[in-house]
């Protein structure tokens, strides 16, 4: 890249960091601080179902669980979260972590079928939980400035992949006291501390919104709201239908990193520490989603994701050939998230622009619940495939896809029209 275009990218960057308003960064704060928790869980949660489960189908089936759980909600949430405050909807569920913390670790107290049950009550309890993320992401969608849409969310990503980063720090220290892979549902006890001191954080934001008992009593009093919510969708057209697409895999991609790629490194022999460094370096990218925003934003968000997940597939397909624990599984894990950390922010900015203001929340709760969608289906997908043929052959299956998904890409590039 010529030395005066990464000044101008470099002076960019600058300018649209102090343009990000404070309630913006104090919500990215709350919201970074309560991801060190899962930062801790993430990289060993589809080991730990297995660990339950004994199978990869019903650990598949039992991940996509939370997912399902969530799109059923996710639809009248956004209404809920755009009538409402979404600063204390955001504040109000993160401080049910705690206990869907405890539930979790509580299951290898149990015995079968009771751990079942308990297991059941913690995804269920999860997948509602995690409607939050509507009302963040509606918040920042909100007063974000609207052409600065994918550095907002540059930042917003960038703060939570830094706690993927520091999150070995934590782990050493565990592993220092004796832990391993038999003491996994320990690192859910994470969720208490963390989860209380991003609600304390977010709660000290000014927000608007009606009262939420009202906000409920109005969404519950309202006719027809599936209908009416799909209406808006279908105002969007095109453009709305495939943001969604796009949304829908890349989705799938975070899905086959977080439920295939910790099962395929504990195949490879990695330990407590290793996995968790493996998703350090897998984060190490996203550290830089401010500066690849802009970059994806000069570039062109609807160019960005066509490249994005082309390069996807290639570097999926790399992994599933990678079959020993070496410093090249590391690089290639690395280069995924690089890929990522630059298609992720320009597929959120570009259904940022294209939604009128007015539907910020209703849009919100929409593309949440289409990547709910693509949680569930890819994670079943996954689990099925890797207990029929390995766990390698899921890799090339879904590099195919987002191969073909690029293509697809590449010709409706010149229907997007952002709505400004």
């Amino acid at each position: 890249m010529p030395r005066h275009r990464f000044n101008f990218l470099y002076s960019r960057v600058q300018k649209d960091f102090s343009a990000v308003p404070k309630n913006v960064k104090a919500m990215i704060l709350g919201l970074s601080v309560y991801i060190v928790a899962w930062a801790i869980i993430d990289p060993f949660f589809s080991i730990y179902l297995y660990s339950v489960l004994k199978s990869y189908s019903l650990a598949g089936l039992f991940y996509g669980l939370f997912f399902l759980t969530g799109t059923l909600f996710a639809v009248p949430f956004g209404d809920l979260a755009g009538r409402a405050s979404k600063v204390k909807l955001t504040a109000i569920l993160l401080l049910s972590y705690p206990l869907i913390g405890l539930l979790y670790f509580s299951v290898y107290l149990f015995q079968y079928p009771f751990s079942l049950i308990v297991l059941f009550l913690a995804l269920l309890a999860h997948g509602t939980a995690a409607s939050l993320w509507i009302a963040a992401e509606g918040f920042i969608r909100e007063n974000s400035p609207k052409g600065e849409t994918g550095a907002c969310f540059g930042l917003y990503i960038t703060f939570q992949r830094l706690a993927y980063v520091i999150a070995p720090v934590f782990i050493i220290a565990l592993v220092s006291f004796g832990f391993s892979m038999a003491n996994v549902n320990f690192l859910f006890l994470s969720l208490v501390p963390f989860s209380v001191l991003g609600a304390a954080i977010i709660l000290r934001i000014k927000s608007a919104g009606s009262p939420i008992v009202q906000g409920i009593r109005e969404v519950i009093e309202k006719d027809n709201l599936i209908k009416r919510e799909f209406n808006d969708l279908r105002q969007l057209g095109f453009m709305g239908y495939f943001s969604l697409l796009i949304g829908f895999f890349v989705q799938s991609i975070n899905s086959v990193i977080f439920f295939l790629v910790p099962l395929y490194a504990l195949s490879l022999g990695l330990d407590l520490f290793g996995v968790s460094l493996l998703f350090a370096a897998l984060s190490v990218p996203f550290l830089f989603s401010f500066f690849l925003a802009e970059l994806a934003d000069s570039f062109g968000k609807m160019n960005a994701v066509v490249l994005g997940f082309i390069l996807s597939a290639v570097a999926l397909a790399s992994i599933a050939e990678i079959s020993v624990a070496s410093p090249l599984f590391f690089f290639a894990v690395f280069i995924l998230g690089l890929i990522l950390a630059f298609l992720q922010p320009a597929a959120n900015g570009l259904v940022t622009d294209i939604t009128p203001r007015i539907q910020d929340g209703e849009m919100t709760g929409l593309f949440i619940a289409v990547l709910r969608i693509s949680g569930f289906l890819t994670s079943l997908s996954l689990g099925l495939l890797s207990d029929s043929f390995g766990l390698r052959l899921p890799f090339i299956v879904f590099a195919l896809l987002l191969a073909a998904m690029s293509a697809s890409s590449f010709l409706a590039r010149k229907r997007i029209v952002v709505r400004i």
